[in-house]
């Protein structure tokens, strides 16, 4: 059994990272479930890593200060046990063990991801991140491809693509358009999902804690691959099309692909809205994700109203008027905060 000093840290900090394979993955959670001591190591490893990402992501980095705190949080009962009980032979090598590891957090926290001690030729990773009310539009990626982040999204991807594959990591949701490349294809780790394509473009929604994942392509030909997949069964992998969707339910890991019905799943980044005579709260829903912002439809039957028009890079305030309009309703406006009321309960 591969004991704790000689594993791997390294590799752990990139299957925290969802950056492993997945006979990587296979490797790590063996070595976790060998022993109580080997998982009790890998969670402290893990909230480790948290903290420091999470003084980084608050502004509040400083090398000395989070080495100090990083270390402080090594167990400090353990710490002063060894201090005490042990050579300083022992005491030195326990110290090294946990400082490769601080500084492999350390700069998980500066640059989001691991810094490969093993390759020479090291490879730096970066991040972009959209903020609560945001929409990141067309970020230029190393390789030409190019990206549009929605809201409360994050992209980690190198600085260089090398090896035989462009790999990239999606928190959120976001549309690509993959510059091609037939000798290297563009690889999406999308939480439980992972998305194959040569040079296409594409939808991707992966929220943590959604209940699915999705897909929805554009142009070109996108494999999906469920990532958790554990035995061969048909929904391993689906691969989709123009107007096709591939929709990963998270809880019972089940892959499937669909035609897309949804004419405004890129609204959010084009803001060209399509209503095919939907119900009010189909429309409430869309202009919500669309624009930020919250509606409030106060009469459960004003739901039900059909609606139907178009509307291309139109400002919600018109959007919304011209509903207002269509079916004789009181509209009012607090800061993003909007609500539709029956005319007549006014009365």
């Amino acid at each position: 059994m591969e004991n704790i000093e000689n594993f791997d840290w390294e590799l752990v900090t990139r299957y925290l990272n969802n950056e492993t394979s997945s006979q990587e993955n296979e490797e790590v959670e063996t070595w976790i479930n060998q022993s109580d001591k080997n998982r009790e190591e890998f969670e402290h490893y893990k909230n480790m890593l948290n903290k420091v990402d999470s003084f980084y992501q608050a502004k509040k980095f400083d090398d000395e200060v989070a080495w100090k705190s990083v270390y402080a949080q090594l167990s400090p009962a353990k710490v002063r046990s060894i201090q005490l009980q042990k050579t300083r032979k022992e005491v030195i090598a326990q110290f090294y063990k946990y400082a490769a590891i601080v500084v492999i957090a350390l700069l998980l926290g500066s640059v989001t991801y691991y810094l490969g001690f093993r390759n020479t030729d090291k490879a730096y990773y970066s991040e972009i991140i959209s903020a609560e009310d945001q929409v990141l539009n067309e970020y230029v990626l190393p390789d030409g491809s190019v990206v549009t982040l929605n809201n409360n999204s994050k992209l980690l991807f190198p600085k260089k693509f090398k090896g035989d594959t462009r790999e990239v990591t999606i928190i959120g949701e976001a549309f690509f358009d993959v510059q091609r490349n037939p000798d290297k294809p563009f690889v999406i780790n999308a939480g439980s999902a992972q998305v194959k394509v040569l040079g296409t473009s594409f939808n991707v929604s992966a929220y943590p804690g959604a209940e699915t994942v999705e897909v929805i392509v554009k142009t070109g030909k996108v494999q999906v691959i469920n990532s958790n997949a554990t035995t061969e069964k048909e929904n391993e992998e689906v691969f989709l099309t123009p107007g096709e969707k591939g929709t990963l339910v998270v809880s019972d890991s089940q892959l499937s692909k669909s035609m897309n019905s949804n004419p405004n799943f890129l609204s959010w980044k084009t803001h060209d809205l399509v209503f095919n005579t939907v119900p009010l709260n189909e429309v409430v829903e869309c202009l919500e994700k669309a624009y930020h912002i919250n509606i409030d439809v106060m009469e459960p039957e004003l739901n039900d109203l059909l609606y139907e028009g178009h509307f291309d890079q139109k400002p919600v305030d018109f959007v919304l008027d011209v509903i207002r309009l269509t079916f004789d309703l009181e509209l009012s406006v607090d800061g993003k905060h909007y609500t539709l009321t029956s005319r007549t309960n006014k009365q």
